[in-house]
């Protein structure tokens, strides 16, 4: 149960973190402010790419990734941090919703996926020392 709320977390932290950021950066480019909507693009993009999401699987991602992250940026805005349980809750619902758009063999990958990215981000995070994938010879 905790590595699935940490993974919840890790996943709301690095969706978020973007937007949160960004959005302390004016200006254009890699620092312009990202909504919901490109938080959910990009998610479902690296989706997509992990899993070979078909057009009507990319769509319906794109939606749920999309209401999912208006809702965590609603929560997080309010100044309070929403309950361990109401998290767990809230990531059941993903994976039971994801189970309904992907096929056994697609969910089965991206969850392989997001627990390589969780790992990752665990041992050193992306474009750490040595690179991506954690630390090594400089």
């Amino acid at each position: 149960m905790k590595s699935t709320i940490l993974r919840f977390l890790v996943a709301g932290a690095l969706a978020l973190a973007g937007a949160f950021v960004s959005n302390a950066q004016p200006g254009g480019g890699f620092g312009a402010p990202m909504d919901p909507a490109q938080i959910a693009k990009f998610r479902a993009d690296d989706m997509k790419q992990a899993v070979k999401l078909t057009d009507e699987q990319y769509t319906k991602v794109v939606d749920l990734f999309k209401a999912e992250m208006e809702a965590m940026q609603k929560a997080f805005s309010s100044g309070q941090m929403p309950q361990m349980d109401e998290m767990q809750k809230q990531r059941e619902e993903q994976q039971k919703k994801l189970k309904a758009i992907l096929s056994k063999e697609q969910f089965d990958a991206w969850t392989k996926h997001e627990q390589e990215l969780m790992e990752r981000m665990m041992s050193g995070g992306f474009g750490g020392p040595g690179g991506p994938g954690g630390p090594g010879p400089r």
